[in-house]
C-alpha cells in the first residue's frame, strides 16, 4: 500500500524525457519574449539577412525582404481601414501569400485574425465571424458565404485572388479564368479588390506595431472534434502561446535538425489548418526556410509535389500518403525508381492510417533512399498543433505490433496523462482519456460550457481515448464520443470493432459507424486486399460474421457489410469522408439464415429492406 501511494504518476515521471535532445531545457527555460508573435518571427526571419527565399508560390520566389515589406503593407492597409488594436477581421480562404501576410499583418497591429473553418456550412459561419468589421475572402470561395458577407457588420470585404502573386506568364493566362468569378460579385462599395483595398487605405502613416499584450486572442481558429460531437467551435490562441509553442519546436529541433536553414516545406493546407501554419509556414520562416505555397488540395497532387519540389517537410494524413506511395509504387513497377533522400521530416498528421499500411509506407521510403521513417504525430487545434511526435532522425525502427500507430513521445514543453472517467490518471498501459498540460493552452473555447468541460486545472481533456506505453509513448485509438451501449450497459467504441475486422487476413482496411437514420444501425465499410477475388468476398463475409457474433455483447451486431477496393474515401481536408459512410444507405450484405443477403437501409425508420 505504502509503495502504491509513493509511485509516481506518469505526467510527473515523465519517462519520455529520455528521448529529448541534450540541452532541451536551457530552450524551455528561457523567458517569454513580450512582444507579438509577428515581431518574434520577423526577428527570425531577418536574421537569414535575405540569404533565402521566403516563399515560392506557383514558380515565383519572394524574397525574405519582400515578405517582410508585404507584411508591413497590409498592416498599414488594415489600419488605414480603422482597424484598432482588439478589433477582428475576418480570414476566408485556402494556401494564398496574400493571406499569410494578412494574417501577420494583423498580429502586428493588434487585431485578432478570425480563421473559420472552410468545411463549416454557411449557416454556421453566421455564428462565427464574431466583430469582424473587416473581411478578406478568397474569390473562388466568396459566393459560398456571400450571404454572410451582406450582413451590415461588414464594411469592407476584400477579394484576394490565387493569380495575384503568381509569376508571368502563368499569371497572365490564369487571370481571365479568374475575372469571370469576379463578374458574379455584386457591385457594391464595401467590395474591394486587393489591388483598390492598398490604394484606397495603404497610404497609412500612422503607428503600426501594437503593444504586445500577449493574453489576448491573436487569432480565432476552429477546432474540428475535440470540442465535442463533430461541431466545429472557435478557439483563442494568444500570441504567447503562439511563441511558446516556436520555444518548443527550437528544443525539439536540436534532435537533428528538421527544421534547417536553407531546406524547404511544402504547404497545400489552408491557414485555418494549425499544424499546417506552425510546421509548415512559422517553423520553416523562422529557421531559414523557404515555404512551397499551393492552394489547391488534393491526394493526387500532393502526391506529385512532394515528388517534384522535394521538400524535406511535408505533413498530411495518412490518406494522402498512402497516394503518394502509390504513386512511388508505380514508378518503381516502370522502373523508375525515385529518389527520395531529399526527405528530413515527412510527418502524417490530422488522421493516421493502419499499421501495416504504416509499414509499407516506410518500407518504400528506405528502398527509395529516405533517410527517415514517417514521421506519426498527434496534435490539437486547442494547444496550438504539436502534442507528440514519433520523431527520429535516421533508422526505420518502428513498432507496428498494435492494432494502432504510435504517435510518439511529448514534445518538449508538454505533459500527456491518461485519465478515468472521473478525472484519476491511469498507469502506463491502460487506456483512458487524453489529457494534456502546455503553456501553448488555448485562452479558451467561444463556449463557456467548453471551457467548463474540457479544461481542469490547466489540463485540456481532449475526448480522445489512448494510452502510455512502458516508455511514454502515446497511442490513440480514436474519438471516446464513436461508441455505442450494449443492453448490459457495456460501452463498446466503434474503432474496437474496426480494428477487430482488420485482423482478417483479407481486410485492408475498416470503418465502423452508426448511420445517420433513425435508430442508427451499426455498419462496417471493409476495404479488401487487392487480391481478394469477386467469388471470395462471400467466405470473407461469413469469417467476419463470426468473429463479430464472438467479440460484440449479446444484443449488439454489425447490421451490414459494405465491401470496396482501393482506400477509405478522404473529403477535402484530408481526413476520412465519415459523413459520406453514415449517410450511405445502399450497397450492404448481411449473413441471415445461413445465407448472404443485400440489404439497404430506410432514411426514416432505418428497417431492412431485400433489393
Amino acid at each position: 500500500m505504502i509503495e502504491q501511494q509513493n509511485k509516481r504518476r506518469p505526467s510527473e515521471e515523465m519517462r519520455w524525457k529520455q528521448f529529448y535532445p541534450s540541452g532541451y531545457e536551457e530552450i524551455l527555460n528561457k523567458d517569454f519574449p513580450q512582444k507579438t508573435l509577428w515581431k518574434f518571427l520577423e526577428d527570425g526571419i531577418l536574421s537569414d539577412e535575405n540569404r533565402h527565399d521566403a516563399l515560392v508560390y506557383f514558380g515565383r520566389r519572394i524574397s525574405r525582404k519582400t515578405f517582410v515589406e508585404q507584411v508591413h503593407l497590409w498592416g498599414r492597409v488594415i489600419k488605414g481601414m480603422g482597424l484598432q488594436e482588439g478589433d477582428e477581421l475576418l480570414i476566408y480562404g485556402p494556401a494564398l501569400p496574400e493571406f499569410i501576410y494578412i494574417m501577420f499583418a494583423a498580429d502586428m497591429v493588434g487585431v485578432t485574425a478570425n480563421l473559420p473553418n472552410l468545411m463549416v456550412k454557411p449557416e454556421d459561419l453566421d455564428s462565427m465571424v464574431g466583430r469582424s468589421r473587416v473581411a478578406f475572402v478568397f474569390d473562388g470561395m466568396e459566393k459560398l458565404i456571400r450571404k454572410t458577407l451582406e450582413r451590415g457588420q461588414f464594411e469592407h470585404v476584400v477579394i484576394l485572388s490565387a493569380t495575384s502573386s503568381m509569376g508571368y506568364p502563368l499569371k497572365l493566362l490564369a487571370s481571365p479564368v479568374n475575372g469571370v468569378k469576379r463578374f458574379g460579385l455584386r457591385f457594391k462599395a464595401k467590395y474591394l479588390t486587393a489591388d483598390a483595398a492598398i490604394r484606397q487605405f495603404g497610404q497609412y502613416d500612422g503607428p503600426l506595431e501594437a503593444t504586445g499584450e500577449t493574453e489576448k486572442p491573436a487569432y480565432l481558429f476552429c477546432s474540428s472534434g475535440t470540442s465535442g460531437n463533430g461541431y466545429a467551435n472557435q478557439i483563442g490562441m494568444t500570441d504567447k502561446a503562439m511563441i511558446a509553442m516556436c520555444r518548443n519546436a527550437l528544443a525539439f529541433n536540436l534532435k537533428g535538425s528538421p527544421f534547417r536553414e536553407g531546406t524547404s516545406s511544402y504547404c497545400p493546407v489552408p491557414p485555418f489548418v494549425c499544424t499546417g501554419f506552425f510546421t509548415l509556414v512559422m517553423a520553416p520562416l523562422y529557421r531559414g526556410m523557404t515555404v512551397y505555397l499551393d492552394p489547391r488540395l488534393s491526394a493526387q497532387l500532393f502526391a506529385k509535389n512532394v515528388l517534384t519540389i522535394r521538400p524535406q517537410i511535408a505533413v498530411a494524413t495518412g490518406g494522402y500518403w498512402i497516394k503518394v506511395i502509390e504513386q512511388v509504387d508505380k514508378l518503381i513497377q516502370q522502373g523508375k525508381r525515385p529518389d527520395l533522400s531529399f526527405l528530413r521530416f515527412p510527418v502524417m498528421g490530422g488522421e493516421g492510417c493502419t499499421p501495416e499500411a504504416l509499414r509499407h509506407i516506410n518500407e518504400v521510403l528506405e528502398a527509395c533512399g529516405s533517410p527517415v521513417a514517417l514521421t506519426s504525430g498527434y496534435g490539437l487545434t486547442e494547444i496550438f498543433s504539436v502534442s507528440t511526435v514519433d520523431y527520429e532522425p535516421t533508422g526505420f525502427d518502428k513498432d507496428y505490433s498494435r492494432p494502432v500507430v504510435c504517435v510518439g513521445y511529448p514534445f518538449p514543453g508538454v505533459t500527456v496523462g491518461i485519465f478515468d472517467e472521473n478525472g484519476q490518471e491511469l498507469d502506463y498501459e491502460e487506456r483512458g482519456e487524453v489529457w494534456i498540460k502546455t503553456p501553448t493552452l488555448t485562452c479558451g473555447y467561444d463556449n463557456p460550457e467548453l471551457n467548463r468541460a474540457r479544461i481542469q486545472n490547466g489540463w485540456l481533456c481532449t475526448q480522445d481515448l489512448g494510452q502510455l506505453d512502458s516508455s511514454g509513448k502515446l497511442f490513440i485509438y480514436g474519438r471516446m464520443a464513436q461508441h455505442v451501449v450494449a443492453h448490459g450497459g457495456e460501452k463498446v467504441y466503434l474503432f474496437d470493432i474496426a480494428n477487430q475486422l482488420r485482423e482478417d487476413p483479407a481486410v485492408k482496411d475498416a470503418l465502423v459507424c452508426r448511420l445517420a437514420t433513425d435508430n442508427g444501425p451499426i455498419v462496417a465499410h471493409v476495404v479488401l486486399e487487392d487480391d481478394i477475388r469477386e467469388a471470395e468476398k462471400e467466405d470473407v463475409l461469413r469469417r467476419l460474421d463470426t468473429c463479430m457474433q464472438a467479440f460484440l455483447p449479446t444484443g449488439l451486431c454489425v447490421e451490414g457489410y459494405h465491401m470496396e477496393y482501393g482506400q477509405l474515401r478522404i473529403n477535402a481536408v484530408e481526413k476520412i469522408d465519415r459523413s459520406y459512410y453514415t449517410h450511405l444507405l445502399t450497397g450492404y450484405s448481411v449473413i441471415r439464415n445461413g445465407k448472404q443477403e443485400a440489404v439497404t437501409f430506410h432514411k426514416l425508420n432505418s428497417t431492412h429492406l431485400k433489393k
